[in-house]
């Protein structure tokens, strides 16, 4: 028998580490941030309708235009606007007009998509808020604890007329 200390057959317990790998694994999946992407949830027409090539006459002081620039910024109605509050703005500017209001958006190709979502955000806050109370002077309760024939009447009632101008000939805006 040879005492060759390099022919001894040498077993390691590679058990801790797989447990190290485990929890670092855990570690890291715990700690790590996934981006979430951002979206606008909106209803398209079905594709069985035709295109609606009517033309609607609008008074001029029933229109609010909101422009938004190359840089963010945001004009409403030729004034320079933040998107901080403007949902009380259109929603004070729909309840006004009524149900002949209509909103215009125009952004410039080279804006930001943040810009865009958040007044996409104002808007459809702002429409939340006209709902709510049409609901709560209709049926004293507001718009979240309406039935599905409820909520139909006060949407009826309060309809969401907004108009984009889209170049198609532009390239898309910038992601920040």
């Amino acid at each position: 028998m040879h005492d060759d200390p390099l022919n001894d057959d040498i077993s390691l317990d590679i058990t801790p580490l797989i447990d190290v790998i485990f929890m670092l694994l855990i570690f890291f999946l715990v700690t790590t941030s996934m981006d979430v992407d951002k979206g606008i949830t909106r209803q398209l027409p079905p594709v069985e309708q035709t295109e609606d090539k009517s033309v609607a006459e609008v008074q001029r002081g029933n229109i609010m235009q909101c422009v938004i620039g190359a840089d963010g910024k945001l004009v409403v109605d030729g004034k320079p606007a933040r998107y901080e509050g403007l949902r009380n703005t259109i929603a004070s500017f729909v309840r006004k007009v009524g149900n002949r209001h209509l909103i215009t958006i125009q952004t410039d190709a080279d804006a930001s998509y943040d810009s865009y979502f958040a007044l996409q955000n104002e808007l459809v806050a702002a429409y939340a808020m006209v709902r709510d109370a049409e609901a709560r002077r209709r049926y004293g309760k507001p718009m979240a604890q309406c039935g599905v024939a409820e909520r139909k009447a006060v949407t009826d009632a309060c309809p969401q007329h907004v108009a984009e101008n889209y170049d198609n000939d532009t390239k898309g805006g910038d992601a920040e």
